[in-house]
Formats: structure tokens, sequence, C-alpha cells
């Protein structure tokens, strides 16, 4: 039997990023966003490789800021993340390289777009 994790804030954040990255990467090969039937499958591959559970509006509501943040969102420095630099942080296609400065800067946007408290190694930060 598999244990779900609770689908807490960084898990939101990461999933997140995951679609974010999911759509330029898409943009940059085929010049068109992921499909609705793309974000589907995609958000459940997430959440099934990494343990996850989460009704669907929170999926839905997920997939609605990738979609915006991937098409206008706002990056904390201020420039937006080369689709061919992020489309080649994927291992085997599914798993994000978060060491990648493209990956980083677009977690950074994701956490600055979901309310909560984030907590990195014994700090927080609001978001």
């Amino acid at each position: 039997m598999i244990r779900l994790l609770e689908f807490d804030l960084l898990a939101r954040t990461e999933l997140l990023t995951y679609l974010v990255a999911s759509q330029l990467a898409m943009r940059h090969k085929t010049g068109r966003w992921l499909t609705t039937e793309h974000v589907v499958e995609s958000t459940h591959l997430w959440l099934q490789l990494n343990g996850y559970e989460a009704d669907w509006l929170q999926r839905v509501s997920l997939a609605c800021r990738a979609q915006y943040l991937a098409e206008r969102g706002t990056w904390a420095s201020q420039r937006r993340p080369d689709a061919k630099t992020v489309a080649g942080a994927f291992f085997s296609g599914v798993r994000l390289d978060f060491k990648s400065p493209a990956v980083i800067e677009i977690f950074i946007a994701c956490a600055a777009n979901l309310p909560g408290l984030i907590r990195f190694l014994g700090t927080s930060r609001i978001a």
C-alpha cells in the first residue's frame, strides 16, 4: 500500500513549478501551449511519481496559475526563463533539475504566487 503524503504548500509549489516548466518546454518545442489533456496527464504523473494526492479543485487551480505564469509571469530577476534551457532541465522527460537556474527562477515565481508560509531549512518567509 502506498502512503500518500500531505499536499502541503511546498508540494503545491513544486507541482506548480513542474507545470510552468512543462508549459514553457512545450511552447519551445511546438510553438503551442499544453492541451488540457496534457495538463491533466502531467499533473497526474507528477502526483503519482511524488506520492501526493490532490482534489480536482487544487489541480485545476494550479493548472490555471501555471498557464498564467508561463504566459505572463513576473520573474525575480525580471528576466523570463529561457524556454530552451527549461526544456533541457527535465530528467528523462519527467523530473525537473531543481539545481538549474531557470528552474530555480520558476520556483521562486511560483512560491511568490501561492499564498502561505514556506519553510526552508529552519527559516520561513511569507509567500
